[in-house]
């Protein structure tokens, strides 16, 4: 789920600080962030607890694979159609 905020939607504070801290932030950043923000909502959803999400999250993120071009077998079948 993405929320879009028009700039002139915000107060006058956030109009003026908005531009800045994003431009303070890496896109590469913003996008691990979003990714793991993905995670824990779906965590949520399912109806889990704060230390069930909290595994759950744990079991997505990064730390998982020890290559950038590989992945795990599993993962890979569960793409397979």
């Amino acid at each position: 789920m993405t929320v879009w905020v028009k700039l002139q939607e915000l107060p006058k504070s956030g109009q003026e600080n908005l531009p800045k801290a994003l431009e303070s932030v890496s896109v590469e950043t913003i996008r691990k962030w979003e990714l793991l923000m993905i995670c824990w909502m779906d965590a949520y959803c399912e109806g889990l607890r704060a230390k069930e999400a909290q595994i759950k999250v744990k079991q997505f993120s990064s730390r998982r694979y020890t290559s950038h071009r590989r992945i795990p077998e599993a993962v890979a079948t569960a793409f397979d159609y």
